[in-house]
């Protein structure tokens, strides 16, 4: 967290977990949450779907946003959740293409919105925030080639405790327990695995006292055990 973060009086404290507004200098910082308005959305109400017409960026304030596609059967493929602190939407900002997934609310959450025609003033009036953009968008492709990696590890044990893994590391660095607000069957979404097959996997983990299990809940207990768990070994 940034020492402008805090001086500045940002109207919302959930915008410190985000590493990439904290290190926002204070004008910009101002300049963004200038432009904001806030959105509300109730369980299982979508922000937005597969198709729709870019309208701009949002941020997640409170709530977890579960973002999901189709596979060749029309069946829901989920692949990945967003947590407090996550900016996103930035994909249609550079090509100007559609929405590329849909993005629904698992439960009651709350968010800001930077309009599309509110972006393009910020961008019109100081082009650098079309590179501080640009990070949101690379740290994604990261992301995403980092999971078709792990998908690709023929140890399902090990693709489990990677995708817990990847939680700890999009979680804010003071965080001491990182929690999952999801049930298991949806977190077995995020890995293409039956319910039945995430359970015991899961269930391996806790008797290990690497998680704990609880009734729409993850909680990891252990970075380390985990990493040890995932053969990460940096």
């Amino acid at each position: 967290m940034s020492v402008s973060a805090l001086q500045s009086g940002i109207p919302y404290s959930e915008l410190t977990q985000s590493v990439w507004f904290s290190l926002l200098d204070e004008p910009r910082q101002q300049a963004l949450l200038s432009v904001c308005r806030p959105v509300k959305l109730l369980a299982r109400e979508y922000l937005f779907h597969r198709g729709d017409t870019f309208n701009g960026i949002f941020v997640l304030l409170e709530g977890a946003l579960w973002i999901s596609g189709l596979d060749n059967d029309g069946n829901e493929v989920g692949l990945t959740v967003i947590k407090p602190g996550e900016w996103f939407g930035e994909i249609a900002l550079f090509d100007k293409e559609p929405r590329t997934h849909d993005v629904l609310a698992s439960e009651p959450c709350r968010l800001l919105h930077v309009p599309a025609e509110k972006l393009n003033g910020l961008l019109a009036s100081d082009a650098q925030w079309w590179p501080l953009f640009g990070q949101l968008l690379t740290a994604k492709v990261r992301m995403l080639f980092q999971s078709i990696e792990d998908r690709s590890q023929p140890r399902t044990a090990v693709r489990v405790a990677r995708k817990l893994y990847e939680f700890v590391l999009r979680s804010p660095s003071e965080s001491t327990h990182t929690e999952i607000n999801m049930g298991q069957e949806q977190f077995g979404k995020l890995l293409s695995l039956s319910r039945q097959k995430t359970n015991q996997h899961l269930k391996l983990l806790a008797s290990q006292g690497v998680i704990a299990v609880s009734y729409g809940k993850i909680t990891i207990l252990s970075n380390s055990k985990l990493k040890v768990c995932a053969q990460i070994n940096d």
